[in-house]
């Protein structure tokens, strides 16, 4: 696979940048037309929108969602013509985890590109950045238009997802390669340290989210970054238990709280992963449709019953039965180098769930 060098600038004034994504304006904008696309229609709508700027998707990691929303499910045929009055009726809403790890990870990726001082504001459930200061020939500049902030960096990328991100690798700064060079993994596979990507994972901000298009040379890199931020992780929690200091904030390191792989966690609330317990997002995900499917389930009951149905916004129990009725992908185990069904490697029991494979570990088909 070759991979697509383009230069370009980063952009987070106006917008919500989080811990695996960003928005980025190539230079050469024709450099889009040489990447793998079977998704040209959704990525041409978004590039006209921002005026050139596009989302991007930062390869091999998952950050901690801060708004996710689960996809409105379809009414059941026998029910379609009960479905008049819609008063009651579930909405998805949008979900976030634990927020402050989250926020950690978004401030740090804008830290490493060289944003210094980002100010958000949030009006209802929307969060974005209103202006953030520069460093320019030393002197602090504030800005606070959109697309006024041109963040020079450069992405290696070679390929556009089904929502119409590039699946990128991000670099701060410029570097001598020319705009539109084409790089071996072998070649990405030495500067992949210098990434972005690499970094958030190195310190234990995201979670590795690896796919088969992941070419194993580049996987070893980000194993290795995972493995060092989590005996970091092991340190710091055990400081944490041994210290009788109680802290007022988090450790800035997912492997201190994350507990879904070594005894497992007990979900009987949304609260449970919305509010208390780092989990990873593919996981949190996957939950947030579960409960939006039970509570969906009662609705369609009600319906078909007719009898009365309000939700209640309020009530967050669920339980994890159903967690793979979505859905149950194959997976690839690089330890055991086999394939196997998610479901197989994830022990949900008594209420509670357990990730019998380490993130690090576990590949996904697509």
């Amino acid at each position: 696979m070759k991979y697509l060098l383009i230069k370009g600038s980063l952009h987070v004034v106006g917008y919500s940048p989080d811990g695996d994504s960003m928005m980025f304006k190539a230079a050469n904008p024709a450099l889009w037309d040489r990447l793998e696309n079977d998704n040209k229609d959704t990525f041409t709508e978004k590039l006209t929108k921002e005026n050139g700027a596009v989302q991007l998707r930062l390869e091999g990691i998952d950050a901690l969602e801060t708004h996710y929303s689960p996809m409105p499910l379809p009414t059941p045929p026998d029910l379609k013509s009960k479905e008049k009055d819609k008063a009651g009726k579930p909405a998805p809403g949008n979900y976030k985890q634990p927020e402050e790890i989250g926020r950690v990870a978004a401030e740090a990726f804008m830290w490493l590109v060289g944003v210094k001082k980002p100010q958000w504001r949030k009006f209802g459930k929307t969060t974005w950045v209103a202006k953030a200061c520069f460093e320019k020939d030393g002197q602090e500049v504030w800005l606070d238009e959109k697309q006024t902030d041109h963040i020079p960096a450069y992405i290696v990328t070679s390929n556009i997802e089904k929502n119409g991100r590039p699946l990128a690798w991000v670099f701060p700064g410029d570097t001598n390669d020319p705009d539109g060079s084409e790089l071996t993994k072998e070649m990405l596979a030495e500067r992949l340290e210098k990434s972005v990507n690499y970094q958030l994972l190195r310190y234990g901000l995201v979670y590795p989210y690896f796919f088969m298009t992941l070419a194993g040379k580049l996987r070893d890199k980000l194993i290795g970054a995972v493995r060092r931020a989590q005996a970091d992780g092991l340190q710091k929690r055990q400081a944490l238990e041994n210290s009788a200091v109680t802290r007022t904030s988090k450790v800035p390191n997912l492997w201190v709280y994350d507990r879904s792989v070594t005894e497992g966690i007990k979900i009987a609330d949304l609260k449970n992963i919305t509010d208390e317990m780092e989990i990873h997002p593919y996981l949190f995900r996957k939950i947030i449709k579960v409960w939006y499917a039970q509570k969906m389930q009662g609705y369609w009951t009600a319906l078909r019953d007719r009898t009365p149905y309000e939700f209640d916004e309020n009530d967050k129990s669920l339980t994890l039965a159903g967690l793979f009725e979505d859905g149950d992908p194959t997976v690839f185990i690089v330890s055991d180098q086999d394939f196997v069904k998610l479901s197989e490697i994830v022990q949900v029991k008594d209420g509670a769930l357990r990730l019998m494979r380490h993130p690090m570990d576990i590949v996904f088909l697509s």
